[in-house]
């Protein structure tokens, strides 16, 4: 346990510090404290909102068919790029200790 002059010291020497970061930086701003909430007079009535109205529809499939890519490119002339190479896979490392 520190002494009772230690205790003292370390006192001062926070003082003294975060006196000399208050004279460098300014005094510490604090932000005003928020408004008091306004005060009800009487009963009011709270305002009251509808419930909101809610449509189950079901979504039905699509009139025409998807594309896929080959008949996209045939019909806007455009073209099919496919990749046949086969990947090498990746090299598995082990470490040895």
């Amino acid at each position: 346990m520190a002494s009772k002059g230690d205790h003292q010291h370390l006192l001062n020497v926070g003082r003294e510090g975060f006196a000399a970061l208050d004279e460098f930086f300014g005094p510490r701003r604090v932000p005003p404290p928020p408004p008091p909430p306004p005060r009800c007079q009487g009963l009011q009535r709270q305002r009251q909102f509808p419930a909101p109205h809610v449509q189950n529809r079901r979504v039905s499939p699509p009139k025409e068919a998807v594309l896929n890519c080959l008949e996209a490119a045939e019909i806007y002339g455009g073209a099919v790029f496919i990749d046949y190479r086969k990947r090498k896979p990746a090299p598995i490392r082990k470490v040895y200790h």
